[in-house]
């Protein structure tokens, strides 16, 4: 495992993932966590994780701010993540860095299933960032992909290749934004 250029952890047992955390940590190698429930010892696992994308949801679970603008930096504080993030579902994602917000809205699709959208979401976003991908590249990567994830019936059967996500954020069409540029300028000067 520490030959690895990435480690992916959920919270549905703790105790491994966070020993696996702890080798990546050691060795230097980042980690990616898809995080969705309290599970007994996620707290731990969370002060090993570079980058905790979870949805809205857990974010108020853990925190008890259902507003992902104060609670993602509230997380990211807590934990010492380099990057915090709440997908928002057909609003897109919301991430905060340690010194600023950054937003990709949804595409403007009509999903016939999301089943799995969350592991494509996920699955990109660990490509884009082994790929050297700015962030917010890599967020409207992952976009691209769990939207065209939830074009077909099945948690595999709408993946997407390459080719169809850059299509797609080449000339998709986005859902309107949940946040405006401003709105988290100020949220961010407010902190």
């Amino acid at each position: 495992m520490v030959q690895a250029r990435l480690l992916h952890v959920d919270g549905h047992d703790c105790v491994a993932a966070t020993q696996a955390a702890q080798w990546a940590r050691a060795a230097r190698i980042p980690v990616t966590a898809d995080l969705d429930n309290l599970y007994p010892g996620v707290e731990a696992l969370l002060e090993l994780v570079d980058y905790a994308i979870s949805s809205r949801e857990f974010q108020a679970r853990l925190c008890g701010q259902t507003d992902p603008i104060v609670s993602l930096p509230i997380v990211a504080s807590r934990f010492g993540c380099r990057l915090v993030a709440a997908t928002l579902g057909s609003d897109g994602v919301l991430a905060w860095d340690g010194a600023r917000f950054h937003y990709s809205p949804a595409f403007d699709l009509k999903p016939v299933d999301t089943t799995g959208a969350g592991d494509v979401f996920h699955a990109a976003f660990a490509y884009a960032l082994l790929r050297g991908d700015e962030l917010p590249r890599s967020l409207e990567f992952s976009c691209a992909a769990a939207g065209l994830a939830c074009m077909a019936m099945g948690a595999r059967g709408g993946i997407a290749s390459l080719e169809e996500i850059e299509k797609l954020i080449r000339s998709g069409k986005r859902r309107p934004a949940a946040f405006t540029s401003e709105q988290l300028e100020a949220a961010r000067m407010a902190r």
